[in-house]
């Protein structure tokens, strides 16, 4: 692979004849920025104006991001400006860094989707990235390039909903143990009012699987216990869930579990 990239790179350095730069034209290159959930695998499109005058047939940059948040698994060329170049080349053995290189022998057209890096997302919600795009060039080093860097930010499931910033003051803190596990975890909820509290189960899809209850609770600690079944009884498949506890239906706390085999 790392051979591969080396002769991208030296490759590039070719610009075909004819290809239009004047010295002031700029193609610019964008990252959206991305709202995702913890444990999926994002897409995230590398935006392109258009490069119908440049004459390219290679390109090469730098992705730096914040590898506790997000692990690079590589890129994609499908449905994308770079699709009959065939497989692009990326290099991920650096945590943090991923370095790709593309070239063909037919020049990129119109503007678009160049390509799209590949992520999985292992951090917690409310945690973010920035994704940067650094040493980006097409052929040798024109046409030149302006970066608009984006970011990708790690919500809760839709279902859940966002977590209110004004707690209300029943419900403080919600904690479990073991975590991860792999047949049961006890939850503590920690409450210094006499709220009425439901306490629900919630899988990465936000689907409700199991609903713990209601519960008047005096102030001190509410302690529950999940053996990883659903409703009906039936033990649930590894992954990633959330106990939540809602107040009148507001979202009060929300606390990430890990089921393990």
């Amino acid at each position: 692979m790392k051979s591969k990239i080396i002769l991208i790179f030296a490759v590039s350095i070719i610009i075909i004849a004819g290809g239009r730069y004047d010295g002031y034209t700029q193609v610019s290159v964008t990252i959206p920025d991305i709202q995702t959930q913890q444990g999926a695998r994002i897409k995230v499109p590398v935006l392109v104006s258009d490069l119908s005058d440049y004459a390219i047939i290679s390109y090469q940059f730098k992705v730096v991001y914040d590898s506790m948040v997000m692990i690079a698994q590589g890129v994609s060329a499908e449905s994308t400006l770079t699709a009959f170049w065939g497989n692009p080349a990326a290099n991920i053995d650096t945590s943090g860094l991923m370095i790709v290189g593309v070239f063909g022998v037919k020049a990129l057209s119109q503007g678009g989707v160049l390509i799209n890096l590949v992520f999985d997302i292992h951090a917690d919600y409310g945690d973010s990235s920035a994704i940067s795009l650094e040493y980006f060039f097409f052929n040798g080093g024109n046409p030149q390039v302006t970066i608009k860097n984006g970011s990708v930010k790690v919500l809760a499931p839709t279902a859940i909903g966002r977590i209110n910033s004004e707690i209300p003051r029943g419900v403080q803190f919600v904690s479990n143990y073991p975590d991860p596990f792999q047949t049961r975890t006890s939850i503590v909820i920690k409450n210094s009012g006499q709220d009425a509290v439901r306490i629900s189960i919630f899988n990465l899809l936000g689907q409700r699987i199991k609903q713990m209850g209601m519960f008047h609770q005096k102030p001190g600690d509410l302690k529950l216990e999940w053996d990883a079944t659903n409703e009906r009884g039936m033990r649930v498949p590894a992954g990633v869930y959330f106990c939540v506890v809602q107040n009148n239906e507001k979202i009060v706390g929300v606390k990430r579990m890990i089921l393990i085999e």
